[in-house]
């Protein structure tokens, strides 16, 4: 399968199937379990750096992913690690797969996450000293899903279900895809709904806050080598966004000449709309034995931060039984409206308690300006034809472009990843 001499696939099933095979020997298929392990494993992206990671980004992710009907058990472990002593997340996932007959097919998938360290609390004071506060958490999630495939069409329903000490988010998204053109191209559409609820002991009382995506996405078959995707999809969340562990300083004159510094809670809207386009192209360069795979997705949002990232993988093969993929993905975000590094010099009067109603305001670094590279390599080793070892290391590094946030705010980090995939 996936020789040179192979004729050029009639279906876009066929060529996926060459180009795990051929293109890059098994490197990264498109299985839901993977989306899930790099959305709640690796902490990659500045968004996911956070203690409450929602289940929105998890099922938002899944929408753009492709199932594949194949038995299979998985397991990953992770140890991710800020420097400076900052957070440490342990990371341990496992996934089944099982095809029950032609027609349908379970997955699931769960991650458990041990969540120690120190992070900033957001405030900044007059000095630039970026205070932190510690934590210990645990997070378990989980996804499960149902697949009906009937000829050219396939239809999945997933429900996902994530918990910690104060926050519980549970989410449900249903995806249509269908393959036409000689089946060289795949439609896909999708529909997710998140329910969040946020329960820290300080609080006066349990807030809630909802996610809603819509998704559509192309996958086209250009040559036998070569396949492009176009993703574009909406989102809106309403309630609670604040971050309830994020504060934001004050110097506050009580007197002529005499000043009490005071904290508040950060006060976010209480609604963002976002898009989000995707563009991916993968090719297969047979003389190399080796695939190139390059993804631009580009993010904006109703509080003022754009984004865009740039992600490169390469393939290699050697021989039958390893493959090594190092990889390298840049990331740059501009600021939300309401960033501030403190309210010192504020023309307004923070509120008691975050409301979402205006004025808006949030020293935490994840919303200011700023870059992020990733870079790493992955090595597969086939023990077995039914049985793969995948190890990784991977490099972050968050540097800021605001004249206002000290660089210590920033985190760094080393990511390492083992696991192993059993085919049935």
């Amino acid at each position: 399968r996936g020789s040179n001499s192979a004729a050029i696939p009639k279906s876009l099933a066929a060529t996926e199937r060459l180009t795990q095979a051929a293109a890059f020997a098994g490197g990264r298929p498109p299985l839901l379990k993977e989306a899930l392990h790099e959305i709640i494993m690796l902490k990659n992206t500045v968004l996911f750096q956070s203690k409450r990671t929602s289940l929105a980004l998890l099922v938002s992710i899944i929408l753009f992913v492709r199932t594949h009907a194949e038995d299979s058990i998985s397991a990953k472990w992770q140890d991710y690690s800020e420097d400076d002593d900052r957070i440490r997340v342990i990371s341990k996932y496992i996934g089944v797969d099982k095809t029950i007959n032609e027609n349908f097919a379970i997955k699931v998938h769960a991650v458990h996450d041990a969540i120690s360290g120190a992070t900033p609390s957001g405030s900044t004071d007059d000095n630039g000293t970026v205070p932190l506060s510690n934590m210990n958490d645990e997070r378990n999630s989980i996804v499960t899903d149902f697949e009906l495939s009937f000829g050219t069409r396939t239809t999945s329903l997933q429900y996902a279900r994530s918990k910690e000490s104060d926050f519980l988010s549970l989410g449900y998204a249903l995806t249509h895809a269908v393959e036409v053109n000689n089946r060289n191209t795949r439609i896909s559409v999708g529909l997710s709904y998140v329910d969040d609820d946020v329960f820290a002991a300080f609080m006066p009382r349990t807030e809630n806050k909802s996610s809603t995506d819509l998704f559509v996405g192309v996958t086209q078959v250009i040559n036998r080598n070569t396949l492009f995707t176009v993703n574009l999809s909406h989102g809106e969340s309403d309630g609670f966004l604040s971050d309830p562990y994020k504060s934001i300083l004050q110097n506050t004159e009580l007197a002529p000449g005499l000043f009490l510094p005071l904290t508040y809670q950060e006060n976010r809207p209480d609604n963002r709309s976002k898009d989000i386009l995707y563009l991916n192209t993968k090719h297969h360069f047979e003389s190399l034995r080796g695939t190139l795979d390059v993804g631009l997705r580009f993010f904006t949002d109703s509080w003022g931060v754009d984004s865009q990232t740039l992600d490169f993988e390469w393939y290699q093969s050697f021989g039958e039984k390893f493959r090594l993929v190092p990889k390298i993905r840049y990331y740059r975000q501009s600021s939300a409206d309401f960033y501030i590094t403190n309210l010192s010099n504020a023309n307004f009067t923070p509120l008691d308690e975050p409301i979402g109603l205006s004025p808006h305001y949030s020293a935490d670094y994840r919303l200011t300006d700023l870059d992020t590279v990733t870079y790493g390599v992955k090595a597969i080793y086939k023990l077995k034809q039914n049985f793969e070892f995948d190890a990784s290391f991977e490099r972050y590094d968050m540097s800021g472009r605001d004249p206002n946030t000290p660089e210590s705010a920033f985190p760094d980090a080393n990511v390492l990843t083992l696991g192993f995939n059993i085919h049935f």
